[in-house]
Order: structure tokens, then C-alpha cells, then sequence
């Protein structure tokens, strides 16, 4: 009977590493001050503050042993893992627990509040980054599927942009979805079309981003 050799995936590159490590590092000690503020501050023990931000504390523990190289194996989707229990920490704990309930009763906390809120957005955003980035890293035939996934995804935020700040042709598409040019028709066609194209677009840059996450499964490696 033959056996299937084991499939062997490469080591996650070590700027991946380090950066996961060191985001491991901040996003455990921005936990800290709140801890202390869930036993004492807020009148009472804030059970559920506390629990969410003990859970970004042991979030940051796993990323720093990932960081470094403890877990062998399904690196990316730990990093993952860990990114996923950040945020539903931040959104159950610190965003509705203290930002939407008590903010305006401790205003001398709003700065640290909403500088962590930011600044854990950014670390959930980097760990995402680096996770793809590790399972990108073992197949070049990725990065073309990266590139055709961003020119689908370009012309969306170009036009977003535009209408956000109301520049360019971003100006007359929006006095034309406000109606304040043209007609009734115009505004339904203008807005049908940019509906479609960013529908069509959008599922484009998916598709080629799941190509790309696909170049890194073992099994698609030794195919090749």
C-alpha cells in the first residue's frame, strides 16, 4: 500500500514573524490599562470589560509565541485566529462596553479610548496583512493574481475617492444620484450602472484574491 508523503509547507517569511510578534507585543499591553480601569474605575468590577480584555491580553500572548515559531503548523490561519478574537473583543469590550456606555461619564479616559480603538484597528488590520502575506509567500504565481485583484479593486476606490470628496468626476456624479442635474432617468441609469460595475468588479478582485490564498495550499504546490 502506498503512503501520500506528508506535505510540507514553508516556514512563514521572518518579517512576518517579527511583526507578529512585536503587534503581540502592544496589543497585549494596550490591554492592561483597562483591565485595571474594570476592577476599580467604573464603581464596580466591569465583568464584561474585563473578560474582553483579558481575552486581547492571552490574543497577544498566542501571536508573540507565533512570532516566535513556537506553532509549526497552520500559521497563517492562527494569525488569522488571533486577528478574528482581537476584534470581537474590541467591538464587545471596548467599543460598546466603554465607547457606546460610558464614555460620556469618564471623559478623562475618551483620549486613551479612542487612541486604542485606533490603534488596535491598525494592529488587527497588520496581523490580517502579515497572515496573507505568509501564505502568498509560497508560490510567486500569487502575486499576479494580487496585482489583477487590485486593478479590479482600483477603479471602485478611485471613484469613491472622487464622490467622497467631491472632486473631479466625483462632482458630477453626485449632483447626478442627487438629482440635482439631469433628469429622473439619468439618475437611475448613472446609478444602475455604477451598481453593476461594482458589483461585477468587487466579485472579480474576490475571485482573483481566493486564487491567490489558493496558490499557498500545499496540495496546489505540488501539483504545479
Amino acid at each position: 500500500m502506498t503512503t501520500t508523503p506528508p506535505q510540507l509547507v514553508p516556514n512563514p517569511p521572518a518579517i512576518c514573524r517579527l511583526g507578529v510578534g512585536i503587534l503581540g507585543i502592544l496589543v497585549a499591553l494596550s490591554a492592561l490599562p483597562w483591565i485595571w480601569f474594570s476592577i476599580n474605575h467604573f464603581g464596580g468590577f466591569d465583568w464584561g470589560l474585563f473578560g474582553f480584555e483579558l481575552l486581547t491580553v492571552l490574543s497577544g500572548i498566542f501571536a508573540i509565541l507565533l512570532g516566535l515559531g513556537k506553532f509549526k503548523e497552520g500559521w497563517g490561519i492562527g494569525v488569522t485566529s488571533i486577528a478574528g478574537s482581537i476584534l470581537v473583543a474590541l467591538v464587545f469590550g471596548l467599543y460598546i462596553d466603554f465607547w457606546m456606555a460610558k464614555r460620556t461619564d469618564f471623559p478623562d479616559l475618551y483620549p486613551l479610548a479612542k487612541y486604542t480603538l485606533m490603534g488596535r484597528a491598525v494592529i488587527i488590520a497588520a496581523l490580517f496583512a502579515f497572515a496573507s502575506i505568509a501564505v502568498f509567500a509560497r508560490d510567486s504565481k500569487s502575486i499576479s493574481y494580487i496585482v489583477k485583484a487590485a486593478l479590479c479593486a482600483a477603479p471602485i476606490a478611485a471613484v469613491g475617492a472622487m464622490m467622497h470628496f467631491n472632486i473631479g468626476p466625483g462632482v458630477w456624479i453626485n449632483n447626478s444620484l442627487a438629482g440635482g442635474s439631469g433628469t429622473g432617468a439619468l439618475q437611475s441609469i448613472l446609478a444602475l450602472v455604477l451598481g453593476l460595475l461594482f458589483i461585477i468588479l468587487i466579485s472579480a478582485a474576490g475571485h482573483l484574491l481566493i486564487r491567490a490564498y489558493e496558490c499557498g495550499r500545499p496540495a496546489a504546490q505540488q501539483t504545479d
